[in-house]
């Protein structure tokens, strides 16, 4: 508005300007002095500027429908700081700036022209007002606590080159999904505007975010102590933060965070912190954290993770993880994981995994359990315990699994029904041995119980599996043996070397429904005349027993090894035996 008013009365000047702006005013007479004469020259001013020059800012206006309520301003409650901010470059308006008063935590945003209105209390002797915007350096001024005042503010453009910094914390929170969801985009833009800005407080109390004892400010202050009725925004706690929904915290928190649903904090948790559905850190944890579904952790833990479902470590976790589900950290694990299905450790564990279904890591130096099975990707350095295999590189400890074992390089012992791996300096004991650079031999024999005997041997030197069966050619039904054992090499000379194995078969008798059991131990000297051929023959020692079905008479005829030396009756004997052969491979 433009008025050019002169050396008229303040009743005649106030009813020009009401006529200008299309309005009545409306005040009580002896309030304002009528027949005082006045001057005054103002262009492009608002109704309020004009008026509190006018009046000399003792007065506070109020719009009823066509009218403007003039009312004596109370001594000793507020004043308004007003004006428009502006680049000091180009002389534009700048909208959304953050106008704010860092005593009293007063805070309000330029409008999309750039004006600002402040409403402060004049308690204090004088009011510091800054001005922040993202990509402009910050603007603060001095001024005394007084009358409403006009003050246009111009800020310049930062032009300083920013170092490359990774980014953390507060300036993190603001753009997370629970950050954008329960955050207003207001409270968003003044944490860009004020990410410099922090002060201290002793308490606070909100029912949302910018409803509470620090109104938008809220999100640039620390506490001792933090009630949020619903859920809050706070710069930290050091202290403890109570929440019945959910708290959201710029940096750091020290030593409680409660909330029923979600916990959201910026920077560090230092201390206990509980949620009912979820808790999310974006830097480090060191202390306990318990939530009913979800916890999350950016940086690294120190301590005890508890939920009822899924939760994961994004660095080194030192201690416990214990979920109902899934247990994930993408470092070092330094402890326990354990979980209701599935533990994952991206880098290497030290201590042990225990899941219900399957463990993964990289490096074990510790132990792995598991229903279905466990998987290391590099070494393992101690048990891994699987319900049906286990994976591994390079194995220096021992694998037990019902079904598989499988390892590239063994040094240590793999037991299961089949045991694979690339080559072993190790021990491999199972039904089925494979390993590709290892022991493989093929023998055919005659012994002291069947003239034809054929068996498989793999594994290493040290440790392989014996997988044997004969037959008597020579008998119209035909007796014949099956059987198992396991045995070791032992080199003496580039051509010479001894064996001792031991093993277990079942003799079926040719026409009966008699069979022994006989645990046999053999020892053999083998002479290797050229690669891929060795000759063999040793003593071997044999006990055996009879098992006869239900209502058949035993038969003294039918005995194993009858015609050697030895001791026993019908029903068992042991005795001294013999083997000879040649060995392919």
């Amino acid at each position: 508005m433009d008025v050019d008013i002169r050396n008229k009365t303040l009743a005649m000047a106030l009813q020009q300007i009401g006529q200008k702006g299309n309005f009545t005013f409306s005040y009580i007479s002896n309030s304002i002095p009528q027949d005082s004469l006045v001057t005054i020259t103002e262009k492009g001013k608002t109704v309020r500027q004009i008026l509190d020059k006018l009046l000399d800012g003792n007065f506070q206006y109020k719009e009823y429908g066509n009218y403007l309520i003039l009312q004596v301003k109370p001594p000793g409650q507020f004043f308004y700081v007003s004006g428009f901010v502006s680049d000091r470059t180009t002389g534009q308006r700048i909208p959304n700036a953050t106008v704010y008063e860092r005593h009293q935590l007063i805070s309000t945003f330029t409008n999309n022209e750039g004006y600002y209105r402040l409403r402060l209390r004049d308690k204090y002797p004088a009011a510091a007002i800054s001005v922040s915007k993202d990509l402009y350096s910050d603007t603060s001024l001095l001024l005394l606590a007084s009358n409403d005042q006009t003050v246009n503010v111009s800020i310049s453009p930062y032009t300083k080159l920013l170092p490359t910094v990774e980014i953390t914390g507060h300036s993190q929170v603001e753009k997370t999904w629970f950050g954008k969801f329960l955050l207003s985009s207001k409270l968003r833009d003044q944490s860009e505007n004020l990410r410099h800005f922090f002060a201290d407080k002793p308490y606070q109390v909100s029912l949302l975010p910018g409803l509470g004892t620090h109104g938008r400010m809220g999100g640039q202050v620390e506490n001792k102590f933090s009630l949020n009725i619903l859920g809050g925004y706070t710069a930290g706690v050091d202290g403890v933060e109570l929440a019945g929904a959910f708290n959201i915290v710029k940096n750091d928190v020290h030593n409680v965070q409660v909330a029923g649903l979600l916990n959201m904090t910026g920077g560090k948790m230092i201390g206990f912190q509980f949620a009912g559905l979820h808790n999310n850190v974006l830097d480090s944890m060191r202390g306990v954290q318990v939530a009913g579904i979800s916890n999350n952790i950016i940086g690294s833990q120190k301590g005890v993770q508890l939920s009822g479902a899924v939760q994961r470590v994004e660095k080194n976790m030192t201690g416990a993880q214990v979920a109902g589900l899934i247990n994930s950290t993408y470092g070092k694990v330094d402890g326990a994981q354990v979980s209701g299905a599935f533990n994952f450790a991206m880098d290497s564990m030290h201590g042990f995994q225990v899941a219900g279904l399957l463990n993964t890591a990289e490096d074990v130096h510790g132990v792995q359990v598991a229903s279905v099975g466990n998987v290391d990707g590099g070494n393992m350095r101690g048990l891994q315990l699987g319900g049906i295999f286990n994976t591994a590189q390079h194995v220096e400890g021992t694998q037990i699994a019902a079904i598989f074992n499988k390892a590239k390089y063994l040094e240590g012992v793999q037991i299961g029904f089949i045991n694979i791996a690339d080559s072993s300096t190790g021990y491999t004991i199972g039904l089925i041995n494979i390993v590709k650079k290892g022991y493989h031999k093929a023998s055919v024999y005659s012994n002291d119980l069947l003239p034809i005997n054929v068996s498989w041997k793999s594994g290493s030197a040290k440790l392989y599996s014996i997988l044997t069966g004969g037959l008597d050619f020579n008998q119209q039904d035909r007796s014949f043996i099956i059987g198992y054992g396991i045995g070791r090499e032992m080199l003496m000379h580039q051509h010479y070397s001894v064996t001792a194995e031991f093993y277990g078969i079942n003799y079926h008798f040719a026409g009966s429904d008699e069979h022994f059991v006989i645990y046999r131990f053999a020892g053999a000297f083998q002479y290797k005349p050229k690669k891929g051929i060795t000759v063999f023959a040793g003593p071997v020692i044999s006990t055996g027993f009879r098992s006869v079905q239900e209502g058949v008479k035993a038969t003294a005829e039918k005995l194993p090894g009858q015609n050697y030396p030895g001791f026993g009756d019908i029903d068992s004997r042991a005795w001294l035996g013999w083997q000879l052969g040649i060995t392919i491979f």
